[in-house]
């Protein structure tokens, strides 16, 4: 049980470094292939390249970390993803404001901000998100 947690942790991992990969290759190929000096068009891509690597973290988390079968409530399973993902990024920039609002170095206070986003996103992803089967607690016999 223990080694699939660690498993799960480092697939979870590596398909968080893919989707950075895919947030960044999407933004700068819609500000490469449609150039424009607006800020707010600069946010919408970087909002619509990170969804493209939510979306891919979703597949893959789900029959590669994770192995869950799709089902009938892929479309749930999907919206609560998507929900954590938001919270993480939310807890992750507040996180940054805050450590740095403390004196802390920018670096580490961005490595302590993606740890604690990160640990908050997998927690979640596999307890709730992706989640096998209902929990029941366990009774004594007496």
């Amino acid at each position: 049980m223990v080694n699939e947690g660690i498993t799960q942790l480092c697939k979870f991992a590596a398909v968080g470094c893919l989707n950075t990969f895919i947030d960044w290759v999407v933004y700068f190929t819609i500000i490469k292939i449609l150039p424009n000096e607006s800020i707010f068009f600069y946010a919408v891509a970087k909002g619509f390249s990170y969804f493209c690597g939510i979306v891919n973290s979703f597949f893959l988390n789900r029959y590669w970390t994770f192995k869950t079968s799709p089902d009938e409530n892929d479309k749930n399973r999907f919206l609560k993803f998507t929900l954590v993902n938001a919270l993480g990024l939310g807890i992750n920039s507040t996180s940054v404001y805050i450590l740095l609002n403390l004196y802390i170095s920018q670096m580490v206070a961005l490595f302590l901000a993606t740890s604690i986003a990160f640990s908050f996103n997998f927690i979640l992803s596999k307890l709730w998100v992706f989640r096998k089967g209902k929990m029941v607690p366990k009774t004594t016999g007496g």
